[in-house]
């Protein structure tokens, strides 16, 4: 294996990010001699920080897809500065051996905008057009409930270019059945990426890895990490959020704990301030900056348990035998704590229940230890498959 393509992993996004890294981190132990390239469709990377990883990054910004899969487009789509020469993309998708794609959540019917659909799928077709391999690693994919004109143009070209990879690993067993309505190649039941992989280690990400300094922070070890998440505004009003999570807050500062609000997203920045707003207290502290996935690595070992609305919330504590109280709207949210015997701590957003949520958190926090060697034992059980092996 000389040359691999990642696609679907960006730096804005900490799941996303996170997922980058350790897809990194594992590709480094297997082929140390294989150059890695990212192409990333959120550029933000640029300059000399582009320079700081052990993988080259490119970026392949939205309207630079547009403009490579519609020429036509050229004359009124101009390319963003940011983005890489549309030449040199190509190059790197003609002189590949293989392509991984960690989008975790790209191709659906399911609150997703038809564009970043495609978007998810222009990798494949260019894969497919030099006849390089192809592989989903672990991500939600499905439902495909497409009416009106998504119907009639978005759902053949999935059903054109989900055809092509030689393997999909799906997160939630409900992705086959909507696969089933596609000829897909080989589809792997599987779990989250992050969740599979070991520590990461600097080495394997930074070029300059004796430079590579995480941040120290003023946090006490055995706090509570609770993780806030924007998207759920979308189903409950902002004030509904943010009297929930502060209730959580006051709840968990009147046992004494202390409570650190943890930004895991760029998008959650102004709800992690309106929250630390609400719960101003001497054992509240607010995290609310730009942390790489090693930075947060260290967060989550030092915690006690967590709370979290964001997905990769979730696979950041289990990963690291962190007992968590979840909150989300979604499949995978539930089939990871159904996975992990926690069913009792997940809380479907829609069904918001304020005391029950109280109650639940209270109830963990009273037996951390048990749930500590509950989660241990699944991990134990989750790593002993290796993804890798289906990457050759």
């Amino acid at each position: 294996m000389q040359k691999i393509l990642i696609t679907g992993g960006n730096f804005i996004n900490k799941g996303a990010q996170s997922m980058l890294f350790c897809l990194v981190d594992g590709l480094k132990k297997k082929y140390p001699q294989a150059d890695l390239v990212m192409i990333d469709i959120f550029p933000s990377q640029h300059g000399d920080k582009k320079n700081k990883y052990t993988f080259k990054i490119v970026n392949m910004h939205i309207r630079t897809v547009l403009r490579m899969a519609f020429p036509i487009l050229k004359i009124l789509v101009k390319p963003k500065p940011i983005s890489n020469p549309e030449n040199e993309i190509e190059k790197h998708f003609s002189t590949a051996d293989m392509v991984l794609d960690i989008s975790g959540y790209g191709v659906s019917s399911h609150n997703q905008k038809a564009i970043w659909t495609y978007a998810t799928l222009f990798p494949v077709r260019y894969a497919k057009k030099y006849d390089v391999p192809f592989v989903f690693l672990p991500q939600s994919i499905g439902p495909f409930d497409f009416t009106g004109w998504k119907k009639l143009v978005v759902w053949p070209l999935i059903k054109k270019y989900l055809k092509y990879p030689k393997t999909i690993f799906i997160r939630e067993p409900d992705c086959r059945t909507h696969l089933d309505k596609i000829n897909t190649q080989q589809v792997i039941d599987s779990f989250d990426l992050v969740l599979q992989s070991s520590k990461i280690e600097a080495k394997n990400i930074f070029a300059d890895s004796s430079s590579y300094n995480s941040r120290s922070f003023n946090i006490p070890e055995n706090s509570i990490l609770l993780i806030p998440n924007k998207q759920l505004t979308r189903l409950k009003s902002q004030e509904e959020m943010i009297n929930l999570f502060s209730s959580l807050v006051k709840t968990m500062v009147n046992q004494d704990q202390k409570v650190v609000i943890l930004r895991h997203s760029a998008d959650d920045k102004e709800m992690c301030d309106l929250i630390a707003k609400a719960s101003k207290n001497e054992n509240v502290y607010l995290m609310n900056e730009d942390l790489d996935p090693l930075e947060l690595q260290e967060l989550f070992e030092s915690s006690k348990m967590v709370i979290a609305a964001r997905y990769h919330g979730l696979i950041h504590a289990l990963k690291l035998g962190k007992p968590c109280l979840v909150i989300g709207w979604a499949n995978k949210y539930s089939h990871v704590m159904n996975t992990f015997g926690l069913n009792e701590f997940y809380f479907d957003i829609r069904k918001m229940e304020v005391d029950n949520i109280n109650f639940a958190s209270l109830k963990m926090l009273k037996s951390v230890e048990e749930y500590k060697m509950k989660i241990e034992d699944k991990l134990n059980e989750i790593k002993s498959s290796d993804i890798y092996k289906y990457i050759y």
